[in-house]
């Protein structure tokens, strides 16, 4: 407890979380990128510049193929919740997509898509 004096929920506007959703996509590139630069050169036993952009463009096609999972995901658990609500009589209103989850990986995956494109 801080004292008698109530906290107000903070509010933030669209475009602080535009921004922040943004910072987390190049974070989630940046060390995916890492990641899977790591993981070639480990494999290989070095590090070239086919090889890394080469491991840019596996880690960009994993972060599309999440979005994708997630997306798929939320629409079939909407789908079996509407469902079993239905055999109840119940109206159901399915809750959007995770947005914010699936930017992310799309930013992500655009930011190992460029460092693709710059080394080849």
């Amino acid at each position: 407890m801080s004292g008698g004096r109530p906290t107000r929920p903070v509010v933030q506007t669209r475009a602080a979380r535009l921004g922040q959703i943004l910072l987390y996509g190049l974070g989630t590139g940046l060390g995916s990128g890492l990641l899977c630069v790591l993981a070639a050169a480990l494999h290989s036993g070095g590090v070239t510049r086919a090889g890394a952009a080469e491991a840019l463009g596996w880690g960009g096609l994993i972060l599309t193929f999440l979005a994708g999972a997630i997306t798929y995901s939320q629409l079939s658990q909407s789908q079996i919740e509407s469902g079993l609500r239905a055999r109840l009589g119940e109206g159901y209103r399915a809750p959007g997509l995770p947005w914010a989850q699936i930017l992310t990986a799309l930013i992500g995956a655009g930011v190992l898509f460029l460092g693709q494109f710059a080394l080849s």
